[in-house]
């Protein structure tokens, strides 16, 4: 059995806490303040100030795996402080596509590479081990209201409905099907839910022999795909907007020059889509683990027919 620190109580945090709560594996959260409605299901809240060393050490005694939803120097703080207590794994909190397809130079990145190189710096030094968990899009980035609707992605600015690629309800979509090359653009897609399946079975297999990165998906498709899917399911077409690879950059320093905040992180999130950030082919984890995850078609059918 062992300890694990969930750290951060937001909709991602209280996904995977559910999760682990049906193995035999003991857990606590670590939050900023009290939270209620967690400590209601009969989970441990922590609660811990992510600028004080000795908080977080103390709190992390005798934890074997940390799992995080928090960035920035808050996360930071806690690489630290995991690396000083005899941590053997730490979760970064990434969970989109995979670090390889990053760009630390990116605004997209907030701040996430730093972080990636303060766990290198302390996977030389120490025995703690490092996994990144990658999966791609999460399917409710089309739900009614977005990952806002489920507490997730605040500091991303892309986390409201209709913030990537299309609005269901509202029946439109801004997109780029092809890339520079004229290739069709293929987007890897998960369910939340099934993400924490996903990282409960994963503990389930033991942490010692964890690779550097797990990868899971529960569809591939392409972008015209995921537009014709979702208009099918509503039944009507949808007002779109198609936007030529080459002309993505123009689109950008447009939204940058008239201060268009909203706009300039959903023509980000098309950058990156046609870069291939959210795209891979090999899931190892999908092959290690008896989890059948949920079809993007069924998803869509389920949540919006």
């Amino acid at each position: 059995m062992m300890r694990i620190a969930i750290a951060g109580s937001g909709g991602l945090a209280r996904i995977f806490a559910y999760h682990i709560s049906q193995t035999a594996h003991q857990f606590i959260i670590l939050s900023r303040t009290p939270q209620p409605v967690l400590t209601a299901f009969d989970y441990q809240v922590v609660v811990v100030d992510y600028d004080d060393q000795e908080d977080l050490r103390y709190n992390l005694q005798g934890i074997d795996l940390v799992i995080s939803t928090v960035s920035g120097n808050a996360q930071i703080n806690l690489i630290d402080a995991a690396a000083n207590t005899r941590v053997r794994r730490f979760v970064p909190s990434e969970f989109e596509g995979p670090p390889s397809r990053q760009n630390p130079s990116d605004a997209l990145d907030r701040g996430k590479a730093v972080s990636r190189d303060r766990l290198r710096y302390w996977l030389q030094r120490t025995n703690m081990k490092s996994t990144v968990f990658s999966c791609g899009v999460f399917y409710e980035r089309f739900t009614r209201g977005g990952l806002a609707s489920m507490g997730i992605g605040e500091s991303t600015g892309v986390y409201y409905q209709g913030s990537y690629l299309m609005d269901i309800e509202q029946g439109t979509a801004e997109i780029v099907e092809r890339n520079t090359s004229g290739h069709l653009i293929y987007v890897s897609m998960i369910s939340v839910n099934d993400v924490g399946r996903f990282l409960a079975a994963a503990i389930e297999l033991g942490i010692r022999d964890w690779p550097n990165e797990f990868r899971m998906a529960g569809d591939r498709r392409t972008v015209s795909e995921i537009l014709s899917w979702a208009e099918a399911v509503r039944g009507a077409q949808f007002s779109t907007d198609v936007i030529r690879a080459r002309d993505l950059n123009q689109h950008l320093d447009y939204a940058v020059y008239h201060q268009d905040y909203a706009r300039e992180a959903r023509v980000r999130e098309l950058i990156a889509t046609e870069q291939r950030r959210y795209d891979f082919t090999n899931p190892n984890l999908n092959s290690l683990v008896d989890i059948q995850p949920q079809s993007f078609w069924n998803w869509l059918t389920e949540t919006w027919s």
